[in-house]
């Protein structure tokens, strides 16, 4: 296995930082799961902080607290708000819609990462709750047109990040309290077929497989909470390469985005550290579906 180095620290001081997502404009965006708000890091590597919760509100349409996010090609933020329980879009006016909080009249336990297809339609888990003793973790897809929400994958032990292959057919997924990635075959309605397990994650040690992204040869690139790495992964679900982080605390890193003209910077979100790191890349990242 190879060792990854040229990791560099962009910022710090997050508070517990998480959902990095490339705007396509040379912004990165990023969760502070302990926080009200959203940090970016500007193309000049200036940091500021563009979008702060109201929590005082009344209104459905302002979040709490983000964890997983991803840019639209329309401008807008999408995140996952694990307070609210609920998935909002935040518009380029900094204007906020709620898109969904419930499925046939149950409520979220608690979004985590999300993803498009690419016609549109919205990929989501829903952890918060589950476990190895209470598999109760859902994933849900939320249509394009009609917004209408259903659940396609549940019994799951904290599912996690998730990503698409390249031709959309396959779905994977982190399943955080068994140590594993997992995969669905994607039909042709959208529905996924049954769970299979992908790769065991333990020979890097105890942890629990975050959130992830793809490069363009079909490698994951998976941040491996608590153990202090990101694997990457190929196609045939083995261990094959490892960037080590700094470690301070027993926690991060939690998510992991590609960003840049050419997709070959990795932007990789840690909590241990609070910090936001960068570290260049051999081969690009897969472009996200829908991204700017």
């Amino acid at each position: 296995m190879r060792e990854i180095t040229g990791l560099v620290k962009v910022a710090e001081g997050l508070r517990f930082p998480e959902g990095p997502a490339y705007d396509g404009k040379g912004n990165i965006y990023c969760s502070n799961c302990q926080g009200d708000y959203i940090s970016c890091l500007r193309s000049d590597g200036s940091i500021d902080i563009p979008y702060t919760a109201n929590t005082h509100s009344n209104s459905p349409f302002t979040f709490h607290k983000t964890n997983g996010m991803i840019f639209h090609e329309d401008g807008s933020l999408w995140v996952c708000d694990f307070a609210r329980k609920a998935i909002i879009r935040i518009k380029p006016n900094g204007e906020q819609e709620l898109i969904a909080d419930s499925c046939e009249g149950l409520p979220f336990m608690g979004p985590n990462d999300l993803v498009f297809d690419p016609h549109g339609n919205l990929y989501f888990t829903d952890p918060e709750g589950s476990g190895r003793d209470n598999p109760v973790g859902k994933l849900y897809r939320i249509d394009g047109t009609t917004r209408f929400v259903t659940v396609v994958a549940d019994g799951m032990a904290f599912p996690n990040g998730l990503a698409f292959s390249a031709d959309c057919k396959t779905l994977y997924v982190c399943e955080s309290q068994y140590n594993r990635m997992v995969r669905f075959n994607v039909l042709p309605d959208g529905s996924l077929g049954n769970l299979e397990e992908f790769a065991s994650l333990e020979s890097d040690g105890e942890g629990d497989p975050d959130g992830m992204a793809l490069d363009v040869r079909g490698h994951l690139w998976i941040a491996h909470y608590g153990a202090h790495s990101v694997l990457e992964l190929n196609p045939e679900g083995e261990i094959v390469g490892r960037i080590q982080m700094p470690v301070d605390t027993d926690q991060g890193p939690t998510n992991v985005e590609f960003a840049g003209s050419d997709l070959r910077t990795m932007y990789i979100t840690d909590p241990s550290t609070s910090a936001l790191y960068r570290i260049s890349m051999e081969y690009p990242g897969l472009k996200l579906f829908c991204s700017p």
